[in-house]
């Protein structure tokens, strides 16, 4: 008996439970087609808002260059049904809205223009939905200032870090093909460009030569009638070498005589073997100064004049001498 009361308590107790879930989707089915109805009809109505678009500078004068920065959106004021600003928002949200500038300006030898938005508005309000009412545009006005572009000729300058493997050196300095180019670009730039450069190379523990072609560094706002350059670095191994070297005298009144102790000095410098035997003594020029006499030193100090391009490390011994001075007769 007591099996059958929990069989029919059970079985009410269901229902009742099933009934309240019908009532629980019953009103979340009015509140879903209430709030559906709420929406339409409040797409169905008029709007006033704003929109902000990204602005897209097409078709800038020829022979001049764009020094200032014009604003990179604006606000759009406007009118529409809440289904056209739906459809709009979803379907152009990131398109913007383009300006011929070549267009815009009435006279092109200006190189500062100001165009107020209110002007083209109706430009503006054709790449918009023919839903949608223009009503007004920020920034009120945009202001563009431009600057001519001139011409000028100027050297090139390799960047190139080096090391050399041991026993070399450079046999040439470093060149770059062609040396001198033509830049084109607003006067502002030009007037205080000396020379262009090229992008930076490393070349690492050289032995042989090495040509390459590299890129121009970048100038904004400027152009330049060569796309690249070859940079050739040339090297080639060297030898010490050793020279005596006479001293000249300078400043040395005519009515006096001068003996130097030693007369003649050693030099001792590395040199690349295309080039040893045509270095000698007479390349080099080294003397010293009479005018030193005059704070009356011990010794003349030892001073180079003159010595080829391409050697290195030079070392001269002694790197002063004595004197004496005797008057002519």
């Amino acid at each position: 008996m007591r099996g059958l009361i929990g069989k029919i308590l059970g079985y009410f107790g269901a229902s009742h439970e099933l009934h309240i879930k019908r009532n629980v989707v019953t009103y979340g089915v009015c509140v879903i087609i209430a709030t559906v109805l709420w929406f339409l009809n409040a797409l169905n109505k008029e709007y006033t808002t704003e929109i902000t678009y990204p602005i897209k500078y097409m078709d800038l004068p020829k022979g001049k260059l764009l020094v200032s920065e014009p604003p990179k959106e604006m606000t759009l004021a406007i009118k529409a049904h809440g289904f056209a600003l739906l459809r709009y928002s979803i379907s152009t949200s990131f398109l913007p809205i383009v300006l011929n500038v070549n267009s815009l300006l009435d006279k092109k030898d200006q190189l500062e223009y100001t165009v107020n938005t209110s002007e083209i508005k109706e430009r503006i309000s054709a790449q918009l939905n023919t839903d949608i009412q223009l009503i007004s545009i920020k920034p009120e006005s945009i202001t563009f200032q431009f600057s001519r572009f001139e011409s000028k000729r100027v050297p090139v300058i390799p960047r190139v870090d080096y090391t050399l493997k041991r026993q070399y050196m450079l046999k040439n300095d470093i060149s770059v093909t062609p040396d001198y180019v033509d830049i084109s670009g607003p006067a502002s730039i030009l007037d205080t460009l000396k020379a262009v450069y090229t992008e930076p190379i490393s070349l690492k523990n050289l032995s042989k030569d090495v040509t390459k072609t590299v890129s121009f560094e970048e100038i904004y706002g400027t152009q330049i009638n060569e796309n690249d350059a070859k940079v050739k670095v040339e090297v080639e191994r060297f030898t010490e070498s050793k020279k005596t070297v006479p001293l000249v005298v300078k400043n040395l009144p005519d009515s006096l005589l001068i003996r130097l102790f030693p007369h003649a000095i050693d030099v001792t410098f590395d040199v690349g073997l295309s080039r040893y035997e045509v270095v000698s003594d007479t390349s080099f020029s080294f003397y010293v100064d009479y005018n030193q006499i005059k704070n009356n030193p011990a010794s003349l100090k030892i001073q180079i004049e003159r010595s080829p391009r391409h050697i290195k490390d030079l070392v001269f011994t002694p790197e002063t001498v004595e004197y004496l001075i005797e008057k002519k007769k």
